[in-house]
């Protein structure tokens, strides 16, 4: 079954969440002939999608973000470009959404208009944070936005990193834990992130969940 046309990827800070939304936005501009990534993150100063329009629209991908005004506002108001995007049934739409109160609030001025057409809402696992390393700690988080986004998380996204330090056996050994979160949850893993200079150490086959291939867009000052 092909992707729904709109999906939503979330996660807690540290989670890589805007890493893969700009991947994911690529890889599905990269099938479809284009794609919409709307930035929703209003609060995190650090690895902002929002930056990334001129690399992305060579590969397909339009970059769609609130005004700089609208974004210190507590709720924000409905974007009609945003909205726009959302309901058109010719875009295929990557929305980045915060993982705190504030973000899940933007993107629940939207609940009302996304509850109506057919979307995937993924929370982004990344074990070696540590509000998510254990399940517990995931299920909060979902229910945190859940909660505030009035909307549904419909699967997981397993990306157990520890950026430059990654190796084969630190995902495996991650991705353990996000399969635990996944059976204890009744939530499916829609797919592993492994960052592309690992391609050829870990396959789907070696992980038992679809892998989406990173190319890092964002460093930490330490690494540049």
């Amino acid at each position: 079954m092909s992707e729904p046309r709109i999906t939503i990827i979330t996660g807690r800070f540290g989670s890589g969440k805007t890493e893969i939304a700009v991947n994911y936005a690529r890889k599905l501009a990269g099938e479809r002939g284009q794609a919409v990534l709307i930035d929703l993150d209003l609060v995190t100063p650090y690895f902002r999608s929002r930056e990334m329009g001129e690399v992305l629209a060579p590969a397909g991908v339009t970059v769609v973000a609130p005004p700089p005004l609208t974004r210190a506002v507590d709720v924000p108001a409905v974007i009609p470009e945003i909205l726009g995007a959302i309901q058109n049934p010719d875009r295929t739409v990557v929305v980045d959404v915060g993982g705190d109160p504030q973000g899940a609030r933007a993107l629940g001025q939207y609940a009302l208009y996304l509850r109506d057409l057919a979307h995937q809402m993924l929370f982004a696992v990344n074990p070696f944070r540590p509000f998510t390393a254990e399940v517990a700690g995931i299920r909060s988080a979902i229910q945190d936005i859940e909660a505030t986004s009035r909307l549904r998380v419909t699967g997981l996204v397993s990306n157990p990193n520890l950026i430059a330090e990654t190796t084969p056996g630190l995902v495996r050994a991650g991705h353990q834990v996000v399969q635990e979160a996944s059976h204890a949850l009744g939530l499916p893993i829609a797919f592993v992130c492994v960052e592309d200079r690992l391609a050829d150490e870990l396959r789907e086959a070696d992980l038992g969940a679809p892998v989406l291939y990173l190319k890092r867009y964002f460093y930490p000052a330490w690494e540049l």
